[in-house]
């Protein structure tokens, strides 16, 4: 061989080698490796083709990348809240969201007489002071013999942790395009609101979450709840902020003491948001509202003068849709700022490619 035919045989074979290379991290190449957010490195195997989501959050995720079809096992409550997660209202029931049934998961898992490692098990992952994380930590032990099956944890919950969750899970799904795409989204929206609410006097906020022993021992949002986190980010002061714990119990006397300039409470349903009113909803809601009125003293604190209580969607205020639980935050802390809660609602469902019922309201009164 002569030494320019040598010469243009190796470039060849190099120009072969970069472009097998550039294909390879186009297509990903597998296994990959991510640390989850409980801290763990989690291994996988080869292209993601099955899903179990433990958290509605985690749910709403896989959409968002265009995954739901991938979707095979979900916890009851998904299950039993159809109107918020209508894409998956045929799936396996595999469990809840504290307990799974793993023999059931074994079962839709297998193919044939194994367990092929194309499936994944998507769970919550909040941190401890220990650093460990409350769910993924609790299945552990009980996915242990399922050697094929990646355990999972990724934080959806609280505002600043949701990118660099929903970056791992665009790694994990090869969704990484569609991943950057929403993580853009989300902190465009959140520095718009961070912005329009700068400068503005800071409101003292008091966050409940509910009782079941009366106003003596009444169950707050503290400091590192995801709730708390988007008061903050909206301009608000946390009087909890101190206390130890992210859900710490006060007195109504101690809350009376702080003279919170505004009253915010958490409250749960199975449907998307509530009706607007007058509906049933709304009945129940202003009764909810009243009983923080006819507590003792609560004539005394500045949002009660000043007639500003709410109530606040759970579902708004954690996951993909935080953006939109920040808008309503920041505008129930300042009326006055330049923010539109709906508009930011109609982006998210854009990019969800959903079309959720136009008579909904997440927060109580309308800001």
């Amino acid at each position: 061989m002569s030494k320019k035919a040598y010469m243009i045989l190796v470039a060849l074979i190099l120009l072969s080698s970069l472009s097998w290379a550039a294909a390879s991290d186009e297509d990903g190449s597998y296994p990959r490796k991510i640390v989850d957010s409980a801290g763990r490195e989690v291994v996988i195997k080869m292209p993601v083709e099955r899903i179990i989501v433990q958290s509605g959050y985690s749910a709403e995720a896989v959409a968002a990348l265009g995954e739901s079809d991938k979707i095979i096992g979900v916890t009851q409550t998904i299950h039993d809240r159809p109107e918020i997660y209508p894409q998956l209202k045929e799936r396996q029931v595999v469990g809840t969201w504290n307990s799974f049934d793993y023999e059931k998961i074994g079962e839709i898992a297998r193919e044939g007489d194994s367990i092929v490692p194309n499936i994944i098990v998507l769970c919550y992952s909040y941190g401890t002071s220990s650093g460990k994380s409350y769910a993924v930590d609790s299945f552990e032990k009980g996915f242990a013999p399922f050697q094929n099956i990646s355990l999972i944890g990724l934080d959806f919950t609280n505002p600043e942790n949701v990118t660099d969750s929903m970056t791992k899970l665009g790694i994990i799904l090869g969704r990484e395009t569609e991943a950057e795409s929403y993580n853009k989204w989300n902190e465009e929206k959140t520095s718009q609101i961070k912005e329009a609410v700068a400068g503005m006097p800071q409101q003292k906020v008091y966050i409940e979450s509910g009782s079941s022993t009366g106003t003596s021992d009444l169950t707050v949002y503290g400091p590192g709840s995801g709730f708390a986190s988007l008061v903050g980010l909206a301009g608000g002061l946390n009087i909890a902020d101190n206390l130890s714990g992210k859900f710490p119990k006060v007195s109504w006397e101690w809350v009376m003491e702080q003279g919170p300039d505004v009253i915010l409470k958490y409250r749960s349903a199975d449907t998307l948001g509530w009706q607007a009113g007058p509906s049933k909803d709304t009945l129940d809601l202003e009764s909810s509202r009243n009983e923080v009125l006819a507590r003792p003293g609560a004539d005394s604190i500045p949002a009660v003068k000043n007639d500003r209580i709410f109530l606040c969607f759970s579902e708004m205020l954690y996951g993909l849709d935080n953006p939109v639980g920040l808008a309503h935050m920041a505008k129930l802390l300042h009326p006055e700022a330049d923010i539109d809660p709906s508009a930011i609602w109609d982006e998210y469902q854009k990019i969800m490619g959903s079309s959720y019922p136009g008579d909904r309201i997440f927060v109580y009164p309308e800001e």
